[in-house]
């Protein structure tokens, strides 16, 4: 059953990456004032904390979970039906944006990159399995160290030396696939000293648990939105060039990163009564993804807002925060719709052409997490 908290993070996550292609993919001109340049960058900064809140998400529910195909054949087969609409689209009504390259990345959604993230997070399906039977497999004080080493390697010494010295979206996305089970499994304290007892010092989880979740998260924010506007200006008055404004807003630099823990740990304790509207709208959160970031529709969308540019930084936040909503809500109605009319009554034909097969292979599956459980005794 979805929990509605949960689905509500869920909802943000992707409104937030919203806003991050509205910054990043905008035709904006160079040299305009300073204000007006940390305004777009500050929209910039949700797009990876909402990435980390969704494979936070996904860890929190499959970590003590066994995979389905029909969870790979629904993404996949999601995946395929908006890169081949999409492109047929464009080739009838706009064939100039349609490149020899993007045809192939369309044509071949999954194993070159036209989604980045649909190809990292099926790649931690696949894994999740054995990533389960890690996390099974450590105490409570064992998951604690290795969240605390993955946070100095894959966090910690990146954000600090501008070296990344694993440089995996893939890794990255393991780790806080585990992270997510760790928070779920974290039992409720009544204080802040508690949420902290047992747990290893450099624990992102005791990290963001000391000041707070919600200081944590604001923090994370403040901090990146105030480095922003700081080495913009540096950039005009010193020519400084070591990092660039934007420096602090990927997924794995600290700020970022715990500000990702600290909104997911606020949406984990919130209390509110199941919605079938929340749940329903965020079960589309995937397909305005797939339809929003498709190569050929942001090639096409964004340049369309930069007129709000000269009307400075209060227009800049606000026409970007409006568009996310207004991606959000045609693109969740196109995905209800194809699921309601397409991929349910496709899955119920696999079904029953394939019925057997399937179950053969969720056997199969139920069999390797049997036989790893198994080993790890």
């Amino acid at each position: 059953m979805r929990q509605s908290n949960i689905e509500l993070l869920r909802i943000v996550s992707m409104l937030m990456i919203v806003m991050f292609h509205f910054s990043v993919h905008g035709a904006w001109p160079e040299g305009g004032p300073l204000t007006s340049d940390v305004a777009v960058e500050m929209l910039s900064f949700g797009g990876k904390l909402g990435v980390n809140c969704f494979v936070l998400i996904t860890g929190y529910f499959m970590v003590s979970r066994t995979l389905k195909v029909q969870s790979l054949l629904r993404i996949a087969l999601q995946t395929w039906f908006y890169s081949f609409t999409i492109l047929g689209l464009f080739l009838a009504f706009q064939p100039e944006l349609v490149t020899p390259e993007k045809l192939q990345r369309a044509l071949l959604p999954l194993c070159t990159g036209e989604y980045w993230f649909i190809t990292c997070y099926l790649g931690l399906m696949v894994a999740s399995p054995f990533l389960n039977v890690l996390y099974r497999h450590l105490s409570p004080a064992g998951r604690s160290r290795l969240m605390a080493v993955g946070f100095v390697v894959l966090s910690l010494i990146p954000t600090l030396t501008i070296v990344n010295p694993i440089g995996s979206n893939l890794v990255w996305f393991f780790y806080l696939y585990l992270l997510g089970g760790w928070i779920r499994d974290q039992k409720p304290a009544k204080s802040k000293a508690e949420k902290s007892a047992g747990l290893c010092l450099l624990d992102p989880l005791r990290i963001v648990n000391r000041p707070g979740a919600a200081l944590s998260f604001l923090g994370g924010v403040g901090f990146v939105w105030a480095s922003m506007a700081v080495i913009g200006w540096a950039q005009r008055a010193w020519g400084f060039s070591l990092i660039s404004p934007d420096y602090f807003i990927w997924q794995y630099m600290v700020p970022t990163f715990l500000a990702s823990v600290g909104l997911m740990l606020l949406f984990t304790r919130l209390k509110m009564p199941n919605s079938r509207l929340v749940n329903t709208a965020a079960s589309c959160a995937l397909g305005v993804y797939l339809i929003h970031d498709n190569p050929f529709m942001r090639a096409w969308l964004w340049p369309h807002l930069t007129w709000v540019y000269p009307l400075g930084p209060a227009a800049i936040l606000l026409v970007g925060a409006a568009s996310a909503v207004a991606t959000y809500a045609p693109c969740g109605l196109i995905d209800y719709a194809r699921i309601q009319l397409l991929e349910k009554p496709l899955l119920a034909v696999i079904e029953s052409k394939l019925g057997e097969s399937l179950k053969r292979a969720d056997r199969w599956l139920s069999d390797l997490d049997d036989y790893l459980r198994r080993f790890e005794r």
